[in-house]
């Protein structure tokens, strides 16, 4: 007597080798995109102009764009910008958010444009 699957050669986890989730895909593309980008310098502004952008922030509480004066570990350019409210100062250090950045390590700083956190609806 025969068995059911005498003539069946299971490859076993090979036969799924080629299968990919498309979510797994997404996140492999995701980390290759963010390993390959590079953020350029922008114009460094001298400590007058950047304490000026400063004032004109807290003034009028308007969230800002800094981009701290730090290259990345590998040299191909500078460490993420920061986006939040000045909250204060003190001395030299600024406090965006939840980060303290002391002002001799902006390399650039801007008034950043408003992004609504809400959708009116219309109605």
């Amino acid at each position: 007597m025969m068995k059911l699957n005498q003539y069946y050669d299971d490859r076993g986890v090979k036969k799924y080798m080629g299968f990919y989730l498309s979510e797994h895909t997404r996140e492999l593309e995701l980390e290759k995109k963010e390993a390959n980008r590079i953020n350029f310098g922008l114009e460094t502004m001298t400590l007058t102009e950047v304490s000026e952008v400063i004032e004109i922030a807290l003034t009028k509480d308007l969230p800002v764009l800094i981009q701290p004066n730090i290259k990345t570990i590998d040299g191909r350019g500078f460490n993420d910008n920061i986006v939040g409210k000045v909250l204060g100062f003190s001395g030299d250090l600024i406090y965006v958010n939840e980060l303290c950045i002391s002002i001799n390590l902006i390399r650039h700083i801007a008034i950043s444009e408003n992004v609504k956190w809400y959708v009116r609806s219309e109605g």
